[in-house]
């Protein structure tokens, strides 16, 4: 009767093993979440998740040999995969691809595993979790600020160009109608002194026939 006793509680027992793990990522880039168990355990249930969200959708969720991605949350959606699908050696790790400043939070990576050399209702339950921190930004992801600093950037040099042609033209027609105003004013003149000494010759040959 202890025997069964013991056994029924074995049964039911779950043990749990905590862990956690700061880790920085720069905007745009793609980050991997550590994640390992013994090489000596079956995985029965896999869960990534965040529990910050406070939503039922997982980061990505493994059962009986197979992920399910209808379980997944829609944000993570085509932005997660397993660093080994396999999870050779117990490798569990998590790989986000692209990540944004929506995804700073806390990451559990919850295992569930079964000792093959034990009863398999004996299941043993390890969560390890991460506090993701998304910083700045990298070369190929420019930030909306950067955005419109650089917009507005190349609009001043626009504006600063439409300035100078503006002065350009100006300065142009100023100068073609100085030129045309001093050619005109000197025809001006050549044609009154023209005139002028037409109208003189007619007097002096008056003066010699007289």
């Amino acid at each position: 009767m202890t025997s069964l006793i013991i056994f029924m509680y074995l049964s039911l027992i779950v043990s749990s093993i905590a862990r956690q793990q700061d880790v920085q990522a720069k905007l745009g880039d793609d980050v991997s979440l550590q994640c390992q168990i013994t090489t000596d355990e079956i995985i029965s249930v896999l869960k990534w998740s965040r529990p910050d969200l406070n939503t039922d959708g997982y980061v990505y969720f493994y059962r009986n040999k197979r992920s399910y991605e209808n379980y997944q949350h829609p944000s993570f959606h085509g932005r997660v995969k397993l660093r080994d699908p396999e999870m050779k050696d117990g490798d569990v790790s998590l790989i986000l691809n692209n990540v944004t400043f929506n995804d700073t939070g806390i990451y559990e990576c919850h295992v569930a595993v079964r000792n093959p050399v034990r009863s398999k209702r004996v299941h043993t339950e390890i969560s390890h979790f991460f506090n993701l921190t998304v910083t700045g930004e990298t070369d190929k992801t420019m930030s909306e600020k950067q955005l419109k600093e650089k917009g507005a950037t190349e609009g001043n040099m626009y504006d600063r160009k439409a300035e100078t042609l503006s002065v350009q033209i100006i300065v142009v027609v100023v100068v073609i109608v100085l030129v045309t105003t001093v050619i005109g004013f000197m025809v001006f003149l050549r044609f009154k002194r023209n005139k002028e000494q037409f109208i003189a010759k007619p007097s002096d040959e008056s003066e010699e026939m007289a």
